[in-house]
């Protein structure tokens, strides 16, 4: 008997190999097992059994890791679903499900058709809608929450005492999610922190629903802002929509920069006003700036060489609280008084503004009050935050959702989160603006130069359904998801002609059998080209459906010779 086995690889095709006779009637299909892979001993998944091969040569199996298969027919499926829709190998896929699962036992199946279910409410109150959910279901029930980071899944867990039929887990444990649960509860499932950025690049929300659907368990979204793909399918009569009747959800007021040009600093009278008012009331407010540091870039006076990372294309960040220059993509720093590496002078000039920027005016205007910030580099305790009267922080402050709470809110440079180099932007700052007035009393101030854009209006107003209708609007219009696919292909490598030759390789060899609706674009440097002493470049697929055209460009992909040391990706939707 032949057995073909697939390893943790990025090699599509399994191997044939031989079932020694003392191991006849022990290898199934779904076992792991040991075997000679090059120079070495490997792990690999069986995947299938033949009676005979091509191979007349064959290597032996080893021997076996499990007594049992760890992998049914239910499992298998599902693996090679995940693996033609992210791009990778079969054997890739069945490895990051099994590093994710609680045990080594194969999936069960509920049978029933599943549920889904998007549950509008505030923050502060996903611990009682979660309750509310487990008390639907029979007292055996059990029950999986994702969360997005580790801090919340700390608070939720404290909130959630008493439960013993509940696991919390973030992003790798939706791995685990199978007909053992009667449901999953998915906790802001639009968080960035849900997307996978190493291969493959999964995203938690994509990867639940399939799940859901093949092993039959419920499926309930809690959230202030879910994504716009979530609430397509709730359009699109695909998930039921619940919302709260305590999601009362307070118009923002936007403050008008152009109506103060001539006055001096980064905070607006309107936003003075009001950090005042309630400092005298002995209430906390936060102020959002979504920069680290204390300025953005540093140019050299004498000769305008601005100063960047050694190791990426990108500005160094100052930091005065910290004396150095630091890079925001690695990390290297610099210390502050480094010459300039041009002219050999110290003469430097810094510019744009930071979060330390803004807690130095406000020492200014409000001298007894107790300023604090905090950054995501800094310590993510709740604790290291202090005892404070006003806290300027980066988008971070996210992550201290439930625990705490202030009087007023307001966001230093909103037009920054609008005008990101990104399809999510609009969506990402409308998210934001929602999950930070959720930790304020009152609405919250947003500052901006771009009064009537339609993200603004629709907050000003406390009209969120406006949003997410000119939102799918516009995205079908320009062909994003959920209307169709961009899939990202991305080369990196220590050398930035051999990368670039390895992306314009693959790129000359798509366009000679692009299917009809498919668009490509050439070859193009990153965002930053540079990172990490790595150049990247990346070339964008459109499509209307992901799995053929990721079929497309892996058969292409065989016909193009990879070059040693660089890197290639696929990443879904970015």
């Amino acid at each position: 008997m032949i057995s073909q086995i697939v390893f943790d690889l990025p090699l599509d095709e399994p191997f044939d190999y031989l079932i020694p006779e003392q191991l006849t009637g022990k290898v199934a299909v779904g076992m792991r097992v040991r075997v000679s892979f090059g120079p070495r001993a490997q792990v690999g998944f069986v995947v299938g059994l033949l009676k005979e091969s091509n191979i007349l040569k064959l290597k032996p199996i080893l021997s076996l890791c499990d007594a049992v298969p760890v992998f049914n027919d239910l499992d298998l499926n599902f693996a090679r679903e995940f693996a033609a829709y992210y791009g990778c190998s079969l054997g890739e896929a069945l490895s990051t499900t099994l590093r994710n699962r609680e045990d080594l036992k194969p999936s069960i199946r509920r049978e029933n058709k599943p549920a889904v279910f998007l549950h509008l409410c505030q923050p502060d109150g996903y611990a009682a809608k979660i309750r509310a959910i487990i008390q639907g279901y029979p007292r055996q029930s059990r029950f999986l929450i994702l969360v997005p980071d580790v801090f919340r899944a700390q608070t939720l867990s404290s909130q959630l005492t008493g439960i013993e039929s509940i696991k919390i887990g973030m992003r790798s444990a939706v791995f685990a999610a199978d007909g053992r649960y009667a449901c999953v509860i998915m906790v802001d499932e639009e968080d960035s922190s849900f997307k996978q950025e190493q291969s493959p690049m999964y995203e938690t929300r994509q990867v639940v629903l399939a799940r859901s659907k093949m092993y039959g368990f419920d499926l309930a979204f809690a959230g202030i802002s879910p994504s716009v793909e979530l609430m397509h399918l709730v359009r699109d009569h695909q998930a039921g929509l619940i919302e709260d009747k305590a999601l009362a959800t307070s118009p923002v007021r936007l403050v008008d920069l152009t109506m103060y040009k001539f006055v001096p600093g980064l905070i607006s009278p309107p936003v003075r006003e009001v950090l005042d008012a309630a400092l005298k009331a002995g209430k906390k407010g936060i102020l959002v700036l979504n920069r680290r540091g204390s300025y953005r870039m540093t140019r050299c006076v004498d000769c305008a060489e601005v100063l960047k990372c050694s190791r990426c294309d990108s500005p160094l960040i100052y930091s005065r609280s910290e004396g150095k220059y630091l890079c925001r993509h690695c990390a290297f720093s610099a210390s502050g008084d480094t010459v300039c590496p041009r002219c050999h002078k110290p003469s430097w000039k810094s510019v744009g503004i930071g979060v330390e920027q803004v807690q130095t005016e406000l020492k200014k205007l409000f001298p007894a009050a107790r300023v604090a910030s905090f950054e995501r580099a800094q310590k993510a305790k709740e604790q290291a935050l202090g005892d404070f009267d006003i806290l300027v922080s980066t988008n971070a402050v996210l992550r201290f959702q439930g625990a705490l709470k202030a009087q007023v809110a307001a966001f230093i440079d909103f037009d920054a989160e609008l005008n990101r180099l990104d399809m999510r932007s609009a969506f990402n700052a409308f998210s934001l603006a929602l999950h930070v007035s959720s930790m304020a009393v009152d609405p919250i101030l947003i500052q901006t130069r771009n009064i009537n854009h339609y993200v603004l209006q629709s907050l000003s107003c406390g009209k969120l359904k406006d949003y997410y209708d000119e939102e799918l609007k516009l995205r079908k219009e320009f062909g994003f998801s959920p209307f169709k696919h961009w899939i990202k292909l991305s080369w990196r490598g220590k050398a930035e002609k051999s990368t670039h030759e390895a992306a314009l390789q693959v790129y000359n060899e798509l366009i000679k059998s692009a299917p009809e609706k498919c668009s490509i674009t050439p070859p193009l440097a990153d965002a930053v080209m540079r990172k990490r002493d790595q150049f990247r470049f990346n070339v964008m697929v459109q499509a209307d459906q992901v799995p053929p055209t990721v079929a497309f460009i892996k058969t292409t992909l065989t016909k193009t010779k990879r070059l040693s040391r660089v890197i290639m990706t696929i990443n879904i939707d970015p």
